[in-house]
């Protein structure tokens, strides 16, 4: 299995309703995504998949939460914008964009330095 991985951010506020302390009000993070795939094969010139085009698929996931107040963008809506529910949705979404051959194996939300959370189906 080959996998590949690509890092990229956005800056964004939230609110999490419901919790008791700091983070029910509004405030805003640096978030740092990191999405890994997977392939059991190579394309003709080596490669699992080219990294530009998957930083291209995980910023088009993302770019509608830049500089946003996320609990006022879909789905988050509907759900705390968590970075544990960030984390699925852009798995999600990246599942749905890629080809039928590769396979999303984890997507990371940094929320700072010490906080992070992570999705995946294993």
């Amino acid at each position: 299995m080959y996998k590949i991985s690509v890092e990229t951010k956005f800056a964004a506020a939230h609110r999490l309703l419901g919790y008791q302390g700091n983070c029910e009000r509004i405030h805003g993070h640096n978030w740092i995504v990191k999405a890994q795939i997977a392939s059991t094969e190579l394309d003709p010139i080596g490669m699992a998949y080219d990294f530009k085009e998957l930083g291209q698929h995980v910023n088009s996931i993302i770019e509608k939460f830049d500089h946003q107040f996320l609990n006022e963008i879909h789905p988050f809506d509907k759900i705390n914008p968590s970075s544990e529910n960030l984390a699925n949705y852009i798995f999600q979404s990246l599942k749905d964009i890629l080809p039928s051959n590769l396979k999303v194996i984890f997507v990371e939300i940094k929320e700072s330095d010490k906080y992070s959370a992570i999705y995946s189906e294993d």
